[in-house]
């Protein structure tokens, strides 16, 4: 029977009061960038076309103003737009820190984009007391952006986080023709989450974000760039996981804890690639992520490289990804993964692979209500999880993530060599195996393969691996015909371990370093001939 992934509190690891944990952490210099960028913005907003819009500061959601009601009186020119931003932490969770804005004091007034945004808004079939809600935060932000509205008693922070979110959702619903979303740590507000769901639900009259291929959670750039963004992974997933066109979602340099939302209906997803990088997420919650996919293709995973909250690493087995991997061995294409970093504790010998999860707890009740019966309804009957096997765990995947052997499509393969062959069980070279694999390394690959890399292989270091690839180097043509390409057998490249060490973090000076993206404003560069 189709049972949704609830996700056991096992294995959380101890709270760890973030006073303590963050006493060495400094306030990021990372938004200065982003902060002085405002300083150059015009009051072009009406006259200049985007291809990219960001809200992260003040300056945004007042610029925000203005463009809509451009868009309104001409909502062709929202078609232009492919990229949106949605960074909430400085508006939302800082906003007392609001002060005039350059856009506020280049404001001119539009009163026919303001009714058209009203009507606008009218026809977005709301029920009616959200549209009413709507109408007052336009009506209110107007009255600021003039000069007419300044309340005394603190309340409009408060209102200037509401029009960011109904600004978001009229934003969303213009913009035809969006490829790429980036949402950021901090994203409550209700009224947007709940048009994300709704819309992922097909519960909209008229549904938005029918043409989103890519999808990326991410830390706010406001955020301490050492440590590990938090966010609730499994509710953003929510928002987006049954959008049409959607192919790829990507999270970067992100963690689970204490998170709230463990719940999650399998093989629903539209998405085909996951790109999980440098992440701290436990193995049971990890694998309730990569079972999300109706059909997965592509996968890049790798753990560790920041600071966490509260000191540890995640409780990661490899056959909890393995295990996961299975039901795409018809499907999985590409796969790229190193472990290395959280799995390589030699003395971790206590723990059951055949344990049963607990989805039945004390918690069931309330992850379902938090899901939504009706929407846990929708996707169970959608779901293409198949019925359960019975397997048994240990004799399949020991301390590895298991055979590719019958993964009959798979041709390019980067695994870590400790998630491939299983732990180390001593402290001095040369090392061996805490246990044998229950498999030889060139029976554990398929025939399809084309494109081998190994990380982390260091001949001589471990005697029972060096058995395995000297096997692999004689049999392959034999027993791999199409593999053409192997990689980290003579020249050593690293893994996670050898490039952050072997402590619970890595030092300060080594700490990963997030991928440079550019999510800044961007106009659109008309052909003037």
């Amino acid at each position: 029977m189709l049972k949704a992934i609830q996700i056991r509190h096992l294995y959380c690891r101890p709270f760890v009061p973030a006073a303590i944990r963050y006493s060495k952490f400094i306030v990021s210099t990372r938004p200065t960038q982003v902060l002085q960028h405002h300083l150059c913005y015009s009051s072009a907003s009406t006259a200049v076309d985007y291809s990219r819009i960001r809200i992260y500061d003040f300056n945004d959601i007042d610029r925000l103003y203005t463009l809509l009601t451009s868009y309104a009186l001409n909502p062709s020119r929202a078609d232009t737009v492919s990229e949106i931003v949605i960074d909430a932490d400085l508006w939302a969770n800082r906003s007392s820190w609001h002060h005039e804005t350059e856009e506020m004091k280049s404001f001119k007034g539009n009163v026919k984009g303001h009714t058209a945004l009203l009507d606008y808004v009218q026809n977005l079939a709301f029920d009616e007391d959200t549209t009413a809600k709507i109408i007052r935060s336009i009506d209110l932000k107007k009255k600021y952006m003039n000069g007419f509205w300044s309340p005394k008693d603190g309340s409009w922070p408060r209102e200037n986080v509401q029009f960011a979110a109904v600004a978001i959702t009229i934003l969303l619903s213009l913009c035809h023709n969006v490829s790429t979303l980036y949402l950021a740590e901090h994203l409550s507000t209700k009224i947007l989450v709940e048009f994300l769901l709704k819309n992922n639900y097909n519960q909209l009259q008229k549904p938005v974000l029918q043409k989103l291929k890519h999808v990326r959670f991410m830390t706010s750039s406001f955020s301490d760039p050492r440590v590990y963004g938090t966010l609730e992974i499994l509710e953003y997933m929510q928002w987006i996981h049954r959008l049409p066109s959607l192919e790829s979602v990507t999270m970067e340099g992100l963690q689970e804890y204490q998170a709230e939302r463990t719940l999650f209906v399998p093989r629903t997803g539209n998405m085909k690639k996951m790109e999980i990088s440098h992440c701290d997420i436990s193995g049971p919650f990890l694998a309730g992520i990569l079972s999300i996919p109706k059909t997965l293709q592509h996968l890049k995973l790798s753990l560790g490289g920041l600071w966490s909250t509260d000191g540890g690493l995640p409780l990661v087995r490899p056959f909890h990804v393995g295990l996961a991997l299975a039901a795409y061995k018809d499907t999985l294409q590409v796969l790229d993964v190193d472990l290395d970093y959280v799995v390589q504790n030699a003395d971790d010998r206590y723990w059951d692979c055949n344990e049963e999860d607990d989805g039945d707890g004390w918690m069931a009740e309330t992850q379902k209500n938090d899901y939504g019966r009706d929407r846990l309804a929708l996707d169970k009957a959608t779901s293409m999880e198949p019925e359960p096997e019975e397997r048994d765990v240990e004799e399949e995947y020991g301390r590895t993530i298991g055979s590719f052997h019958g993964f009959t499509r798979l041709t390019h393969l980067s695994v870590s060599i400790i998630t491939l062959l299983g732990s180390w069980g001593n402290y001095e070279r040369p090392f061996h195996l805490v246990q044998s694999p229950p498999f030889r390394l060139v029976d554990a690959l398929p025939t399809s393969l084309e494109y081998l890399c190994i990380y982390g292989y260091v001949r001589g270091d471990n005697l029972d691996v060096d058995g395995h690839i000297d096997e692999l180097l004689a049999e392959k043509e034999k027993k791999l015909p199409k593999l053409k390409i192997i990689e980290g057998i003579d020249k050593h490249i690293p893994s996670l371990k050898d490039i952050f060490g072997d402590l619970d973090e890595p030092a300060e000076d080594d700490v990963y370093v997030r991928k440079e993206i550019d999510m800044e404003w961007k106009e659109v560069e008309h052909d003037l001939k």
